[in-house]
């Protein structure tokens, strides 16, 4: 076993199973899992039944060397793939669950998924338009199915997270040995939602909220602001919780942002980051309470 990097879980299985145990562990949070644990499970689900796109396999997919030591994402160059033709069967499979996690727009999402069942959002089309990053087009198509933008928006990057993951998956090996000292993911340029400290010393790994890949930083420097003043930094823990300090909020005073930690040093089976961060909600309301706001925003820490 590699000491020096988390051991994952990532399968449909590994998330239940990591779901199970935060119900038995933290029985106080059985409303939030049966909320997002389904979501969670499904898009785990999802992503076993799909095979990587033919242009992730493209051998001629290369790593521009100087514009990713100038701090460029390889997602600058690279692109998000055009994801169309799973993009409905995408929507059939997590928009039901969706429903179930975001209750106050649970008719938008119904409006959508019609959307997609009578073919009147043309997944081409909206895919094109979120990977392009072209906003008009989504506006015109949010507006036929009676939906606002930003419900649109949302929901349609919560369908596109599963194929982000899995280009990530699929391209973390072009940047392998490259040296990335900063805060933001090297694959898509998003933060991270949680950090998990490993092997001796406990170094930090940052999980990216948008892609899942995971990066080494270094564990006295802000992700945000790259502060490293160690007077500016401070942590805290639930004196009530069973974890105590293994699940923390690291938080930077220089620019009120706050990070979830929690630190694996101890764990011999592999974790799903996911269902770690869901279950240190408690930590997230009480961070912001203290005027701190998240690195990344996850499914719940928004709704705190």
């Amino acid at each position: 076993m590699d000491k020096e990097r988390i051991r994952h879980d990532n399968s449909a299985k590994g998330v239940q199973k990591a779901l199970d145990t935060l119900m038995l562990d933290k029985p106080e949070l059985e409303n939030m899992v049966n909320c997002f644990g389904p979501l969670l499970v499904a898009k785990a689900a999802f992503k076993e039944t799909c095979s990587l796109p033919e242009e992730l396999e493209d051998q001629s997919l290369h790593l521009n060397t100087n514009r990713f030591a100038q701090g460029e994402p390889l997602l600058t160059d690279i692109g998000l793939i055009d994801f169309h033709e799973d993009f409905k069967r995408a929507a059939q499979k997590l928009l039901p669950p969706m429903e179930t996690a975001f209750i106050g727009i649970k008719g938008d999402i119904q409006k959508i998924a019609q959307g997609f069942a009578d073919d009147s959002i043309n997944p081409r089309e909206c895919v094109q338009a979120f990977v392009g990053g072209t906003p008009l087009v989504l506006e015109k198509t949010a507006a036929s199915t009676g939906t606002t933008p930003d419900i649109f928006n949302f929901i349609i990057g919560q369908l596109a997270k599963p194929f982000m993951e899995m280009q990530s998956a699929s391209l973390a090996h072009l940047i392998a040995g490259q040296q990335w000292l900063h805060g933001y993911c090297p694959i898509c340029g998003s933060y991270a939602a949680i950090a998990g400290l490993i092997g001796e010393g406990g170094k930090r790994w940052l999980q990216c909220a948008t892609c899942g890949h995971e990066w080494r930083f270094d564990r006295h420097t802000c992700p945000k602001c790259n502060d490293s003043d160690h007077t500016q930094h401070d942590y805290f823990f639930d004196k009530n919780s069973p974890a105590k300090a293994k699940e923390r909020v690291d938080e930077c005073h220089a620019c009120k942002s706050y990070l979830l930690t929690t630190d694996l040093r101890e764990r011999t089976d592999p974790v799903n980051m996911e269902v770690a961060a869901l279950g240190m909600v408690s930590l997230d309301m009480r961070a912001q309470e203290k005027g701190y706001m998240p690195l990344a925003s996850t499914l719940w820490n928004s709704l705190t």
